[in-house]
């Protein structure tokens, strides 16, 4: 895993992976080399890293500093991550999802969709579909 001492690409990959970073993890990070190693969920999310890595490389970068990542190492993940993601950053998109509140029905709202129901057009009575 991660050491404190060493540059960890993990707060940048959730903002830089996109929906990727659900299914394909950071596991390690070797500072010496340059080399990240990713863990996927399934043969199909390896095989999109890997078309991926060379634009995931120079995303890491821009965030990270110029040849702070330099080979990305795939593998399979057998489990679940163990990891849960970190928070988003103040300035992420993720950052600003708006609350979701759940509101009483508006009785004109449910007034006009009783009127529409009544008007929808109905089978007759007796009518059997074609087998």
């Amino acid at each position: 895993m991660f050491t404190m001492f060493e540059t960890s690409p993990l707060p940048a990959w959730y903002s830089v992976a996109g929906p990727l970073a659900k299914h394909v993890v950071p596991t390690a990070f070797d500072s010496e080399t340059g080399t990240l190693t990713l863990a996927g969920a399934s043969a199909a999310w390896l095989t999109s890293s890997r078309l991926l890595a060379d634009l995931l490389v120079q995303r890491l970068n821009d965030v990270l500093g110029a040849g702070t990542v330099r080979h990305i190492r795939l593998v399979k993940r057998e489990d679940p991550p163990t990891l849960l993601p970190p928070p988003p950053l103040p300035d992420s998109p993720r950052a600003q999802q708006p609350e979701v509140t759940t509101m009483p029905p508006d009785p004109a709202v449910e007034a006009a969709l009783l009127r529409q129901a009544h008007q929808l057009p109905r089978e007759a009575r007796g009518f059997t579909p074609r087998a």
